[in-house]
């Protein structure tokens, strides 16, 4: 079964890019409530940063600063026409979850697994940027 796809396209409030114009820290707001791995997390302003050696994403809840998550990342392809940071949300009923997270040229696993027989629609969370 094919997913549908809703797009909300987000500015960032704040990116800081590196040469090959790909961000390491985006400041963007989700404005729904979804959950990873069981942990719920509301809506709101979120940071995603990578780590000094990129291979480490983090998402950072602003309100709540002892609310983040690391992830290990992989190598995503990326041209300077991509949104900066892309987050992949699926609809769950009631919830969302996270699905994947892009930051310029590195990307989450998938984060959750899918519901076999299960039609949601996905959303996406973009921030622009150069």
């Amino acid at each position: 079964m094919r997913f549908m796809l809703r797009s909300l396209v987000l500015t960032s409030a704040a990116f800081c890019a590196t040469a090959a114009f790909a961000a390491s820290k985006v400041v963007v707001t989700v404005p729904f409530n979804f959950e990873s791995h069981g942990q719920a997390f509301p809506a709101g302003k979120y940071e995603v940063s990578l780590e000094m050696n990129k291979s480490v994403l983090k998402l950072s809840n602003l309100t709540n600063t002892s609310q983040s998550v690391d992830w290990l990342v992989s190598p995503a392809d990326y041209t300077s026409m991509s949104p900066v940071l892309q987050m992949k949300f699926d609809d769950a009923g009631l919830s969302r979850e996270l699905h994947t997270i892009q930051l310029g040229t590195r990307i989450t696993p998938v984060l959750d697994a899918p519901i076999k027989g299960h039609d949601a629609g996905s959303s996406v969370v973009t921030a622009g940027g150069q």
